[in-house]
């Protein structure tokens, strides 16, 4: 197939054969609303793994907040994620920047860079020099690889005076949200029992969060039983509850007691049992949201605050359960619960028409393989030969084109670079779990091999390099339905609609109630929540305003 060749700026090319991109236009400064009706209050709130699915085939099971979403909210049915890498740190700094991860700088949860001549991991939001507070043996945490700056940047550079609060129980999800905001930006350490920070935002914890730990905290987080809540006529809806795959087999079903997988008399093994496999600490997530609301009068002083939520346990549930789980739906029951009272804190606390909130998530999912295969998908999990394999070839390769190099004519280190990359490219392509293989030179052009090198591009960078082979200059496209993880009986990462597809959902102020089938990605989600505040935005930005979430917008 020939290519087609792109014009523009690479963060607004028009892909004319490709239904998931659309050109961004400029967003506007101006508020969509009167002044002294604008909202007081953006809430930025993100839920971890929610495949836009999973809202739809449970619509009749949810009462609360999720309920409210899907009636009074104006819900954008055809949105996606527009980059490859589709994991958390990119999809929550991608929601609140405006711009592809290959612009605002977190490509993946982590990836390598070449350091003193080698090659070193690097986590998204590590930071050496910003220790956590209590927890000084800890790698510190702070948003200094975020290279852009997002939604709560834009607020408090347009008026001083306004409040940042992000929070969520992964440190990567609060301070993706935040950007590079400093604020009031908290989180949940695996073995802890309460909130934490690093002193990039605080030097010590105040008053408000250190009574919050002490004192409610172990009042909400402290089960070590999860009992199903999955009313007994929606049973049916999901996977038996006794799926030999969930939990590589093991304690697969309901009541799930921290007992079976941990020591429960070791307070920080109880919590991390917590942490990893139950819904317990978005409850507490939403609770220390409420609290941060009322300590700092959150849209109540007539400036423009910013609330960035971003709740974790559907990718942790989703990661040891799968999408489909008996232990999914009762997750989603019980986060329903929690936001129909959040939104209806909103409207107490703060007012109705004074607080608007965008929700979404930062990726999809992949269902479980054996699943999948069981139902006749062509689907598959790689092995550690498989994976191993992908190294061997790609070493291979370039062992070969050095060796044929030698004596011969010499060349430029940037043709033989190239030489390796395109060896590496054409020997991965023979494997049948790799669909495609993409250059860098490949993602950095104009000229289109597929439709899905743009979602490469948007993940790209040479500083920051994304496996499985970041040494040799070379993306991987798997084969649909593969999943790569040995560690997670469902999870995501690819390029693929399954794990692109999320929802996009407006709700409070003058937000229309309505469904629309637009076209539209989550990098429109920052600049639409800013032009419905009034606060200017970047005029660079990869999204654009959503004005149709007024109807007939001015």
């Amino acid at each position: 197939m020939k290519g087609i060749r792109l014009v523009g700026r690479r963060g607004a090319l028009v892909l004319l054969f490709m239904t998931f991109a659309c050109a961004p236009s400029n967003p506007r400064s101006s508020s969509a609303f009167a002044a002294a009706d604008a909202p007081t209050l953006a809430v930025l709130l993100v839920i971890d793994q929610l495949r836009a699915d999973l809202l739809t085939g449970y619509d009749d099971l949810f009462t609360g907040g999720l309920r409210r979403l899907l009636d009074d909210g104006y819900q954008f049915t055809n949105a996606t994620h527009d980059h490859s890498m589709t994991t958390t740190g990119p999809g929550h700094t991608t929601l609140s920047t405006g711009v592809y991860p290959s612009r605002h700088g977190i490509v993946g949860n982590d990836w390598s860079e070449i350091r003193d001549g080698e090659l070193q991991r690097m986590y998204c939001v590590q930071d050496g020099s910003s220790p956590i507070l209590g927890f000084p043996e800890l790698t510190g945490r702070s948003p200094r690889n975020i290279l852009r700056p997002g939604l709560a940047d834009w607020i408090s550079d347009a008026d001083p005076g306004a409040r940042v609060v992000s929070l969520s129980k992964k440190d990567r999800g609060a301070i993706g949200l935040a950007g590079q905001a400093k604020g009031e930006v908290y989180w949940i350490v695996e073995r802890g029992g309460g909130f934490v920070t690093s002193d990039f935002y605080h030097s010590e914890y105040s008053e408000w969060i250190a009574d919050f730990n002490a004192n409610t905290m172990p009042l909400i987080y402290s089960d070590t039983l999860w009992e199903s809540s999955v009313p007994l006529k929606a049973r049916a809806l999901t996977r038996p509850d006794t799926s030999r795959f969930e939990l590589r087999g093991e304690y697969t079903a309901f009541p799930h007691v921290a007992g079976e997988l941990v020591d429960r008399n070791d307070p920080g093994e109880v919590n991390s049992w917590r942490w990893r496999y139950t819904p317990f600490p978005d409850r507490a997530v939403v609770s220390l949201a409420t609290e941060a609301i009322r300590e700092f009068e959150l849209g109540q002083r007539g400036t423009v605050d910013y609330l960035g939520v971003a709740l974790s346990q559907t990718d942790l549930v989703g990661h040891r359960f799968g999408p489909r789980s008996r232990e999914q739906l009762d997750n989603l029951l019980r986060l329903d619960v929690e936001l129909g009272r959040f939104f209806s804190f909103l409207d107490d606390e703060v007012g109705p028409g004074r607080w608007v909130v965008a929700v979404s998530a930062d990726h999809g999912v992949l269902d479980i393989p054996e699943v999948l295969a069981e139902e006749g998908v062509d689907a598959k999990r790689l092995n550690r030969d498989e994976r191993g394999e992908i190294q061997l070839r790609a070493r291979a390769a370039v062992a070969a084109v050095d060796e044929a190099a030698v004596g011969r004519a010499p060349v430029s280190a940037a043709e033989q670079e190239r030489a390796r990359q395109e060896a590496v490219k054409a020997a991965l392509v023979t494997l049948p779990y790799i669909a495609a293989a993409y250059t860098f030179d490949d993602v950095e052009s104009e000229i289109l091999a597929d439709s899905f090198q743009v979602l490469f591009s948007h993940s790209h960078s040479r500083e920051r390099l994304l496996t499985p082979v970041p040494w040799a200059g070379v993306h991987v496209r798997y084969a649909p339905n593969t999943l790569t993880s040995s560690s997670s009986v469902a999870s995501h990462s690819s390029p693929y609609y399954y794990d692109r597809h999320v929802p996009v959902i407006f709700l409070g102020a003058t937000i229309r109630t309505g469904i629309s089938d637009e076209r539209v990605a989550t990098v429109d989600v920052a600049p639409t929540l800013a032009w419905l505040t009034g606060t200017p935005a970047p005029d660079d930005l990869d999204g654009r305003v959503l004005e149709s979430v007024l109807g007939n917008s001015p």
